[in-house]
């Protein structure tokens, strides 16, 4: 299984535009962006001369602003760009997050003490929902559309296992997706380990009995916190099956019971972590064909 790196910023498009880079000054319009780690920067959106393979370094305390788009081979990249115009480069939409976001009026709303109705949380700012709120709903959201693309299978129906449920979480509550493939290895304790996290947690628990009988799906989106809604998040996610070719479809072959005897059974650990910018919810899906009370 492989980690689905899911980035921070909304693609505004496959700009496939000239390679120049602007000079002018940083205007109101643009996006604001900060680096989520230090990365290689790019000379062109061809992507293939490196510029640099620090952008901290090259751009120091500058702020940065996103200025185009391009997808290379299924790759979203940014054009981004000093407030002085001085400096610029292309580098991965994963590696970034949305400081401020073109918002054209200040949201008038106020925390309401009772949001309870769903179709009302899904359009709330971030800002007015609580940790539980954000998860139930991508929960809810992203089991039914995995649920509705399953049915274009021969695989059966996804059924929640309570017991996959509970090591899921455990896994979402300390697990960072962004390590990649060692995520599935590595234990609380920071240990990496041959066999898969989610088993040996399982084990530990006293859930899990077979040595391979889970197969484990995460990922992660930080967005800004003003901007997003519930939806952006299920976007993301959905993109484990709708655009998973970064993995080679193995999020894809899981969700949708390509593996196993069709891996019917499903349990799913979230967690919201807010900074005062952004909010990022990171997704452990657990999928096997044994259904763990």
């Amino acid at each position: 299984m492989k980690t689905v790196m899911i980035a921070g910023v909304v693609s505004s498009g496959l700009m496939m535009a000239n390679t120049q880079h602007a000079k002018a000054e940083a205007s109101a319009s643009d996006s604001q962006v900060s680096l989520k780690k230090d990365t290689s920067l790019y000379d062109t959106q061809k992507i293939k001369k490196i510029k640099t393979k620090s952008a901290k370094k090259y751009f120091g305390k500058e702020s940065l602003y996103e200025k185009k788009t391009a997808k290379v081979k299924k790759t979203t990249y940014k054009l981004v760009q000093s407030k002085s115009g001085k400096k610029s480069g292309w580098m991965k939409s994963s590696d970034l997050y949305v400081v401020k976001r073109k918002i054209t009026t200040k949201s008038t709303y106020q925390l309401s003490p009772r949001i309870n109705d769903s179709s009302d949380l899904d359009s709330r700012q971030l800002t007015q929902l609580s940790d539980s709120q954000i998860k139930s709903r991508i929960r809810a959201k992203f089991v039914n559309f995995v649920q509705g693309q399953r049915k274009k299978t021969d695989n059966g129906s996804w059924i929640s296992s309570r017991g996959l449920d509970k090591v899921a979480q455990e896994r979402a509550n300390y697990v960072d997706p962004t390590m990649g493939e060692a995520s599935h290895y590595t234990t609380r304790d920071g240990k990496r380990h041959r066999q898969e996290a989610a088993i040996l947690d399982g084990q530990r628990m006293k859930i899990v009995k077979k040595q391979n009988d889970i197969y484990e799906s995460n990922g992660y989106a930080t967005l800004d916190k003003n901007y997003y809604r519930i939806s952006d998040y299920v976007k993301y996610f959905n993109e484990m099956i709708t655009d998973d070719g970064a993995s080679g479809d193995s999020h894809k072959a899981q969700l949708l019971g390509n593996e196993g005897d069709g891996l019917r059974y499903y349990g799913i650990g979230l967690r919201v972590i807010r900074t005062n910018v952004t909010v990022q919810v990171n997704i452990v899906i657990l999928s096997a064909d044994t259904k763990y009370k």
